[in-house]
């Protein structure tokens, strides 16, 4: 495997394979702690394969845990410190695991599963070390991580991600960067539950580059946030949008003052013209990448460099050209594939797709599928269109929604938001009634600029100028104006706790 194969050649070396808060651990240091876990879980657990949880956020010493894992055949399940004690347990419960390496002070309700806390982390790394056979490792179709997505019925579905599936997607993603094994730093500011964390460790780490990391307690003070952008020399953004818009509000937040910085890489959500707009300014030289993928198909199956045109064009940032070794179709509801510049479902088939979620026959056969030939398939429940050769995204199947009759896209009225003059970013849900229809919309902004006006009137020039632009029966019963978006675990808009300010 890359990954594991980088890191013994950079061991030889005195690179830095991550930062955290001052801290560093070196690629020696990764590569033999790692051995030490690895050896430390085939001695304890002999031939049990269980996949492991590891409960933290961004210490330095879950890397190795994650590396151990692969180099003793088993998966790694990663759980943020953010997550709710309930969907702690639930994922628990499902995995049913032998070991927890446990970086919190929370107490684990768990009754078989061996904890781990840091010091007797310490304890293990500090036996010898011995030479591990490859035999070991992760093969083929041997699971190397597990993610908890959202489940509709309030379970998590466990992804399975396979060596296959890791291959097909770095293989691919890591040509497109031109990335090298140059000593460059890349941001790791995506939570590991969060699966664009795949790209620096997996694409980081396996053309030996530095991870700089930045914890929850940092994200959440902006001024030292940004204190350690600056002396951070990172060479590669990977984030979600929501926090370059977040970093784009400071006046220093540009080539400056972050001069190492030559490529932004976006993904997880919308990728906004506003922000487009506003990084190409601040960094000019610098390239902007828009990702798009479902966990379930490892990461990116699409990818695309933002130009000039596509800002100035009518239509929507593009979510790119597809990962080369697999198929993308758009399909309609029978299952035909569409014309160019046809809306429909877009499905996948090839590597990167995974063999399903854990422990759930029933979600697994309703999402996933096999082609004629034999080759894996997702249907990723989101809308778009091709147009020579360039994939639109369009929203979610399930963002449809009927108002009065009228079948609306939730996301089309968030897109023409974004249009609308000073506003930053939208979001819009709809509102029930006790009868559980949907009686209106609200939609919540964050402005460019503040001004003196009254809520009330920014939402009635707000409305107006909406209204040059999509139907009436479209327009937002309520406009509310915030001065930032919430964000969850993943960096993402925090649609969870927008929508509990609604009910």
């Amino acid at each position: 495997m890359k990954i594991l194969d980088s890191i013994e050649k950079f061991a030889k070396t005195e690179r830095a394979a991550v930062k955290c808060l001052g801290n560093e651990l070196t690629y020696k240091e990764l590569n033999e702690n790692s051995d030490k876990i690895a050896k430390y879980l085939l001695e304890e657990f002999k031939s049990d394969r269980t996949p492991i949880i590891i409960y933290g956020n961004k210490e330095n010493e879950i890397l190795p845990i994650m590396i151990g894992a692969l180099k003793s055949g088993r998966a790694y399940v990663p759980l943020d410190i953010t997550f709710p004690e309930e969907r702690v347990n639930q994922i628990i419960k499902e995995i049913n695991p032998k070991v927890i390496f446990n970086f919190t002070q929370n107490n684990l309700k768990t009754h078989d599963a061996l904890e781990i806390n840091l010091d007797q982390l310490k304890d293990i790394l500090k036996c010898e070390i011995s030479n591990l056979s490859r035999d070991t490792w992760v093969k083929d179709d041997d699971n190397c991580y597990i993610l908890f997505t959202s489940g509709s019925t309030g379970k998590p579905k466990g992804v399975q991600i396979s060596k296959k599936n890791i291959d097909s997607f770095t293989q691919w993603f890591e040509k497109y960067l031109n990335f090298d094994e140059s000593p460059n730093t890349i941001l790791n500011q995506i939570s590991y539950s969060f699966d664009v964390s795949v790209i620096p460790i997996y694409i980081g780490l396996g053309n030996g580059k530095t991870l700089f990391s930045l914890n929850k307690d940092t994200l959440e003070d902006l001024k030292e946030l940004f204190n350690q952008l600056i002396n951070s020399h990172i060479d590669c953004w990977v984030s979600t949008p929501a926090l370059a818009e977040m970093c784009s509000k400071f006046d220093d937040f540009n080539d400056e003052k972050i001069s190492d910085l030559t490529s932004f890489v976006f993904a997880g959500e919308v990728l906004t013209k506003k922000l487009i707009g506003e990084l190409t300014k601040r960094f000019s030289k610098a390239r902007i990448i828009n990702g798009y993928g479902p966990t379930e198909a490892t990461v990116l199956i699409s990818a695309i460099d933002i130009n000039k045109q596509m800002i100035e064009s009518e239509k929507s940032i593009p979510i790119g050209y597809p990962i080369e070794n697999c198929e993308l179709s758009i399909i309609d509801k029978n299952g035909n594939k569409v014309k160019d510049g046809e809306k429909g479902e877009l499905i996948v088939i090839g590597d990167s797709v995974s063999k399903g979620y854990l422990n759930n026959p029933e979600m697994t056969n309703k999402a996933f599928f096999k082609s004629a030939d034999g080759k894996q398939g997702y249907k990723t429940g989101d809308l778009a269109y091709y147009e020579e050769g360039i994939i639109y995204y369009c929203g979610r199947k399930d963002f449809q929604i009927k108002l009065n009759g009228f079948r609306i896209e939730i996301e089309d009225i968030e897109n023409n938001l974004r249009k609308v003059n000073n506003i930053n970013n939208a979001v819009v849900f709809p509102v029930f009634n006790e009868e559980h229809k949907i009686s209106h919309l609200t939609a919540f902004v964050v402005l460019n600029e503040e001004n003196e006006l009254s809520n009330l009137k920014k939402s009635i020039l707000i409305k107006n100028e909406l209204k040059k632009l999509i139907p009436s029966y479209m327009i937002p019963r309520n406009v509310k104006i915030l001065k930032e978006f919430p964000l969850n675990t993943n960096g993402k808009i925090d649609r969870k706790k927008l929508m509990e300010a609604v009910k």
